[in-house]
């Protein structure tokens, strides 16, 4: 546990520092005493209070789970209630929309590069109709390990289509923050 409150501790100092912000405004702004962001500050608060945690997460915009789990609060304290908005901060909404996100690009990217695929497989097909169809015109029989390898060329190019979706590139989701609607 001290080890834990110590990296609690440091996080909200060095944060608090590099914003600029005194131990007394960081306390006003988190409506809390400066006493008590002295005691988180040097590790002597075991585990602060979470509304504590929560005025110092939205003041130095640090995540509220992050905070928490420093605190040493476990993941049932953290993940359950039933109003999970008071456990979250707007760093952690915001990470959650930067997922969201990067979902978002990642998955335009991979449909492009799929459609770059299929316009290439359209038109090699269309060249082995074009030649069938001369052939026909031309009553010229095509051999048929000619049209095997045109069609053996196309497989591969389909292939990269035909795998899932990674799932590794799905975005992350925290359902305290869009709780499922009734």
């Amino acid at each position: 546990m001290k080890k834990q409150t110590t990296e609690l501790g440091k996080l909200v100092s060095e944060t608090r520092e590099k914003l600029g912000i005194s131990q007394r405004e960081l306390a006003r702004r988190s409506n809390m005493d400066c006493a008590e962001v002295s005691r988180i500050e040097a590790g002597k608060r075991l585990k602060p209070n979470i509304l504590y945690l929560k005025g110092i997460a939205e003041t130095l915009n640090l995540s509220m789970v992050d905070l928490m789990k420093l605190a040493g609060y476990n993941d049932i304290d953290i993940n359950w209630g039933k109003d999970l908005s008071v456990k979250r901060s707007t760093a952690d909404y915001q990470r959650q929309i930067e997922s969201y996100e990067k979902f978002y690009f990642d998955a335009l990217d991979h449909f492009e590069e799929n459609r770059k695929v299929d316009f290439a497989v359209k038109g090699c097909i269309a060249d082995l109709i074009d030649k069938l169809e001369l052939s026909k015109i031309e009553k010229k029989e095509i051999p048929n390990e000619e049209i095997l390898e045109r069609l053996k060329e196309i497989i591969p190019m389909i292939r990269p289509n035909l795998e899932k979706f990674d799932k590794s590139k799905y975005p992350s989701f925290d359902s305290a923050l869009f709780p499922k609607r009734k």
